[in-house]
């Protein structure tokens, strides 16, 4: 007698424990790829920006900074959140700029310093999801 396909297949995905665990691994191994592929660039772009915010700071950061020393502990939590908002917008006025020059054609002043003349560069689209996703990242640093 042949075989019963329909019974096979039935129970076959009666039993979704073996399809649960591979679900499980597919999910983990996309999150995996996520995170190492995007997320840890976006992020490492972010720690770039807010260092270069911090290195090279405004004016009004500096008077901030000075003032706080004449301030009360109530003060200086103040002035320190004022720093970090002006830090904030800085960062975001640099990632602006950047965006800007990339949009407008100006690839020199656009393109990374760490790569060479890109045949392909990428498309403007990509520019303002690359600047929003950033803008992302910098509002949960600050």
């Amino acid at each position: 007698m042949a075989e019963n396909t329909v019974y096979s297949l039935a129970k076959t995905l009666q039993h979704t424990d073996g399809l649960e665990r591979d679900f499980s691994q597919m999910l983990s191994a996309l999150r995996d790829t996520i995170e190492k592929d995007y997320l840890l660039k976006i992020r490492s772009a972010a720690d770039t920006e807010k260092a270069f915010a911090v290195e090279h700071p405004p004016r009004e950061v500096t008077l901030l900074r000075a003032l706080s020393a004449f301030m009360d502990e109530n003060g200086k939590q103040q002035i320190d959140r004022m720093t970090r908002s002006l830090l904030f917008l800085h960062s975001m006025q640099h990632v602006q700029r950047s965006m800007e020059d990339f949009t407008a054609g100006n690839l020199l002043e656009a393109r990374s310093t760490d790569t060479s003349v890109d045949a392909n560069p990428p498309s403007a689209q990509s520019a303002r999801m690359a600047g929003l996703f950033l803008a992302l990242a910098l509002a949960d640093q600050f």
